[in-house]
């Protein structure tokens, strides 16, 4: 009867030479790699087996996709942190399920939360932007007519437009917005289904305006949309909702400003920030419109973060720098003076956190100080998962809260 026999040592009891270790090691390392393989094409093709049977094919065959990305993430190995992305200026780093991307330049990074590598891009356009969902992103060429859609891995599709493309947006569900000169009107927006077949397009007239912002609800069955008109000499900010199966576009309301930053707080609300206050706009039922506002009191925007429960503004007036935090009805849960910092970010379970020139800065929700982390460079961004994620240089490494560090020692 055979004998199945581990660790170091050969069948007879000999101790195993390094190379034979070595070896050994690699032969198990390729059965695990063989056997995650294999497991992601048993799911991905279950997954299209179920969708053929149940007649879901054509975007569903995109959100497969998605789920093999899903499956590959959890499967792949941590690499850990820090990594060096090969992005020495980061103009944007958002997250996605699992993972994040960072742009700078005409290059772009994908990484799981992890720390492994997923996908990386370097596009050559000259205006390069990306616009984000929840497990795909758009690459586009604000002085172009090329864009790509990418999943969290690899990409998924290559489209020329007819014209120049101004903006884009992408839902959590994975339809993309797409705007773009127009000869016959102030600017085309046309929105695109998972699989980037056309679903709608509307020609905006000069009256109406010019797309500066747009964003996707949560459910992905609306598109928000902030056009920029001249009126009398002024810029005005003319409102939408777009209801994406039917029907025309809703005007939410007219602003006499431009607007610096849009999101949804939920299905139904929509949080848009322009020069000198943020407003709630409510889309459904009998009251639409402005539902609430939060006025700056003369102070600049410098940096928003949102999320259900509410968001947090960092503004400036002068030398004094001022944190904000709003619930989802824009009450004031906490505003005061903090230290001078470039960036906000809302925490997850309540207080938020500044980045300054070389620290990142915990506070609670009362805007108590909590603690203060020194970095190497200049913390540029923050992602706040079951790791703190902080973006330096070309480097993103975990930071740990000092009552963590003492206690794991």
């Amino acid at each position: 009867m055979s004998k199945i026999h581990r660790g170091g040592r050969s069948a007879e009891g000999e101790p195993l030479s390094a190379g034979r270790v070595e070896y050994l090691e690699a032969a198990r390392a390729r059965a695990r790699a063989k056997h995650i393989r294999r497991t992601v094409i048993i799911v991905a093709a279950l997954t299209i087996v179920i969708l053929f049977a149940t007649g879901m094919v054509g975007s569903s065959i995109a959100r497969a996709k998605d789920l093999v990305d899903s499956v590959h993430i959890a499967l792949t190995p941590a690499s850990g942190w820090p990594q060096q992305t090969g992005i020495t200026d980061p103009d944007t780093v958002v997250p996605m399920s699992g993972s994040f991307v960072e742009k700078g330049g005409d290059s772009c990074a994908v990484y799981s939360l992890s720390g492994t590598r997923l996908n990386s891009i370097q596009s050559g356009y000259a205006r390069p932007a990306i616009a984000v969902g929840k497990n795909r992103f758009v690459l586009y060429n604000r002085s172009g007519n090329e864009l790509r859609v990418e999943s969290r891995t690899q990409n998924l599709y290559t489209k020329t437009m007819d014209s120049t493309i101004a903006l884009c947006a992408v839902a959590n569900a994975g339809q993309v917005a797409v705007v773009t000169d127009s000869t016959d009107s102030a600017a085309k927006l046309t929105v695109y289904n998972s699989a980037m077949e056309q679903a709608l397009s509307w020609n905006l007239t000069s009256e109406q305006g010019t797309p500066l912002r747009m964003a996707f609800s949560p459910d992905s069955r609306r598109l928000a949309v902030a056009a920029v008109t001249a009126t009398g000499g002024q810029l005005a900010t003319n409102l939408y909702a777009l209801p994406l199966s039917q029907g025309d576009p809703v005007q939410l309301g007219t602003e006499a400003s431009v607007p610096q930053w849009m999101g949804w707080m939920s299905n139904g609300f929509l949080l848009v920030l322009y020069e000198n206050r943020a407003v709630l706009y409510n889309t459904t039922g009998g009251s639409i419109g402005e539902r609430a506002s939060y006025d700056f009191g003369g102070a600049t925007l410098v940096s928003v973060s949102a999320g259900n429960s509410g968001a947090a503004l960092l503004l400036s007036s002068g030398q004094t720098c001022t944190a904000v935090l709003l619930d989802g009805e824009l009450q004031v849960g906490y505003s005061g003076s903090v230290p001078a910092a470039n960036h906000i970010v809302l925490a997850q379970n309540d207080g938020f956190y500044l980045l300054t020139d070389s620290t990142v800065e915990r506070f609670d929700h009362a805007g108590q100080f909590q603690w203060s982390q020194t970095l190497p460079a200049r913390p540029q961004a923050l992602i706040e998962g079951k790791q703190i994620l902080v973006f330096t240089g070309n480097t993103v490494q975990a930071v740990t809260p000092p009552e963590e560090a003492s206690s794991s020692q």
